[in-house]
């Protein structure tokens, strides 16, 4: 008799059902829905994946993904909306990575477009075999966290407390966690029969989980090596290690894998944020208490902590005073200032401050296993101080600006310019997708993460009518700082013109102001004026958003006033009626910072002339006003408008598809054919 084995897991087929009885993988899958194409006619197009009848440019989308992987490159791709980036991708990828036994890592910003990844997959397996799933980190899955309220815990001092209740399952003792315990009782293969059978989302798999009793995050880890196909968060690639814890429990090499990175745009900002860090005196002042509660430690040359904290609180507050300009927030500091100050203060050598750091940290993770024992709250703020200091005292002053803030009592700031970890770890995986509906100019992503060489650049347009969506823009009206502070009267000019759109129709309209100021210092006219029911984004109150949406999108006759770059202009979706009118109110050009000057400089005397303008503020801001833009047309019977309100945007024409316009109200209500409400 000839062994059969899973593809999937690699165990031993049961020869009666010809099902897996690890990963429960098997021949038979429903039955494709009417909306789906049959495999036999897509397979004669060569694309027995795909799993839709094809939209224009969408199976040319999976062939240039397939065709640069194969040939080792990195593909950096804008695809206008329609074109089915997360369905084309994962097609594109598993036929470049089945024929060679890898695995693909589809990277997501956000949860929301972890489980699009796996409603997609759902669609594929109905006339494929395919196993996949959707990992949520411990923060969000972990039941003993909600259930003891450890939701401030930070991730590695959770990880310990993980380790240890496991320990302590294990060997029965009293203190374990009784999730990782039913979760052993069940055994995994229930689990993975689940998984592999439905392809839940993030929230499917922790309600199946939680019903059982059992730890979805320990679920996850056990079913992930069987997956072909894992979507994770961001910070699963960006942090060296959750990325290499990640790798060993997949057992994955150089080339085992392949990489698709969603909503490309935010890669670049998002490795910088995870390879930045700070030391501010409310972490000083932190260690002081913790100092007070588990005793003072000396480290070395009879130098203590508490004296460590008060050279360092010293040094910070005076940096603020003395450093920072008027009004400014904050200043430049030289090459090693704070070594220097901190070794001139404690006489110390530089040998000996690097010692003293790695004693710092040494005593702070004593710290958590004592208070770990004693049941106390496991965290460690001397932990954090030596770790922070020692990262500052390494971190080389050509990939970080160091800078003095006056925030949070005075902050020091090591802000990462080049993020060379992501950088050098994609450049090593032998060609990845990186995709977004608003990711040109091409070359600054494939530059700013040195992929140039070695990467395919390509543009998609929508499949839909260009003709369904109107975009104009006044010229007599500019919501730039300068502008308005220069002309008294252009913020009720602009507040007249946003308050006659609204007027003007029922239909659900919404607005989009270049910051949340902005939307602050109009809204007391708006709403006095605005005869219409009025939504608002306020920062800070998700569950008071997710409500609002809601009831926006039910009711179809609101206004809704938001930010660019917000949680609404990026990532949700208003089909149909849910948007007819969107209004955008200025330029968001990125305040001007520091690293943004230092970057302009950089990208200029790197790139050539002008790039820094290009790259750091007007790339940002027109690909912001492009994602308010596509929340109008989501599918392809949609039909909207828009006006921007600033004349600026004259020199964005041709990437915005916009034209002037002298009365907005009147060419919107014409290109929709309605009649004014007044």
């Amino acid at each position: 008799m000839v062994a059969n084995f899973c593809d999937v897991c690699g165990s031993l087929l049961n020869p009666a059902t010809g099902r897996c009885p690890r990963c429960f993988s098997g021949p038979s899958r429903p039955s494709p829905p009417k909306t789906a194409r049959s495999s036999q006619s897509i397979a004669k197009q060569g694309h027995g994946l795909f799993p839709y009848e094809p939209r224009p440019f969408q199976l040319e989308i999976v062939d240039a993904i397939r065709n640069a992987l194969d040939s080792g490159k990195h593909i950096i791709m804008e695809s206008g909306t329609g074109t089915g980036k997360t369905v084309c991708s994962l097609v594109g990828t598993l036929e470049h990575s089945r024929p060679r036994k890898k695995k693909i890592i589809y990277l997501t910003r956000t949860v929301s477009q972890s489980d699009q990844v796996m409603k997609e997959l759902r669609t594929i397996a109905r006339n494929n075999k395919i196993t996949g799933i959707a990992v949520a980190g411990r923060m969000k899955s972990c039941l003993l966290q909600k259930q003891e309220g450890m939701r401030d815990v930070p991730p590695a001092v959770m990880a310990r407390i993980c380790e240890d209740r496991k320990a302590r399952t294990i060997a029965n003792e009293r203190g374990g966690c009784p999730y990782y315990a039913d979760f052993l009782a069940i055994g995994e293969l229930a689990f993975t029969q689940h998984c592999f059978a439905n392809l839940p989302t993030v929230g499917e798999f922790d309600r199946f989980c939680e019903k059982q009793g059992a730890c979805p995050y320990e679920a996850r880890k056990a079913i992930m090596p069987m997956a072909e196909i894992i979507a994770v968060p961001y910070i699963h690639l960006l942090s060296e290690d959750i990325r290499n814890n990640l790798f060993d429990r997949l057992k994955l090499e150089g080339g085992d894998f392949t990489v698709i990175v969603d909503e490309a745009h935010n890669l670049i900002d998002a490795a910088r944020d995870q390879e930045s860090f700070s030391i501010s005196v409310f972490d000083l002042d932190s260690v002081l208490v913790e100092i007070r509660e588990m005793g003072n430690s000396f480290l070395k040359n009879h130098i203590s902590i508490q004296d460590v904290c008060l050279v360092l609180k010293e040094i910070i507050e005076t940096a603020v005073k003395e450093l920072i300009p008027a009004r400014a927030n904050d200043a430049r500091l030289g090459r090693r200032f704070l070594e220097g100050r901190l070794r001139q203060e404690l006489g110390l050598s530089g040998e000996d401050l690097d010692n003293l750091c790695f004693s710092m940290i040494d005593r702070g993770e004593k710290i958590l296993e004592d208070r770990m024992d004693s049941g106390k709250e496991p965290v460690s703020h001397i932990l954090r101080l030596g770790s922070n200091l020692r990262s500052w005292i390494a971190s080389s002053d050509s990939i970080y600006l160091k800078t003095i803030s006056a925030d949070s009592g005075g902050m020091l700031v090591a802000a990462c310019l080049e993020p060379n970890e992501i950088a050098q770890f994609l450049k090593g995986t032998g060609g990845a997708v990186h995709m977004s509906g608003t990711l040109k100019p091409l070359r600054q992503y494939a530059d700013l993460l040195e992929l140039t060489p070695i990467s395919e650049l390509r543009e998609f347009p929508s499949p839909f009518p260009s003709t369904n969506r109107l975009t104009l823009y006044t010229e007599d009206v500019s919501a730039g700082q300068r502008e308005m502070k220069e002309d008294p009267s252009m913020k009720a000019r602009i507040e007249s013109y946003i308050i006659d759109i609204c007027n003007a129709t029922d239909r659900n309209t919404m607005v989009f102001f270049r910051s949340y100021e902005m939307l602050k210092s109009m809204r007391y006219s708006i709403e006095t004026e605005i005869d219409r029911k009025l939504y608002w984004e306020e920062s800070g109150n998700s569950y008071k958003l997710a409500n609002a949406i809601e009831a926006f999108k039910t009711h179809k006759d609101g206004v809704f006033f938001t930010v660019m770059g917000g949680k609404i202009a990026e990532g949700l979706d208003f089909p149909g009626q849910e948007l007819d009118i969107a209004v955008i109110v200025g330029i968001p050009y990125p305040p001007p910072t520091l690293v943004g000057e230092e970057l302009k400089r950089r990208y200029d005397q790197k790139y050539g002339p002008g790039t820094g303008w290009e790259y750091v503020s007007a790339a940002p801001a027109v690909r912001k006003m492009q994602q308010a833009l596509g929340r109008l047309i989501r599918t392809e019977t949609d039909k909207g408008a828009a006006v921007i309100l600033d004349s600026r945007v004259s020199r964005y024409c041709s990437q915005l598809d916009a034209k002037p316009t002298k009365d907005p109200v009147k060419d919107i209500t014409d290109f929709l054919g309605w009649s004014r409400r007044f």
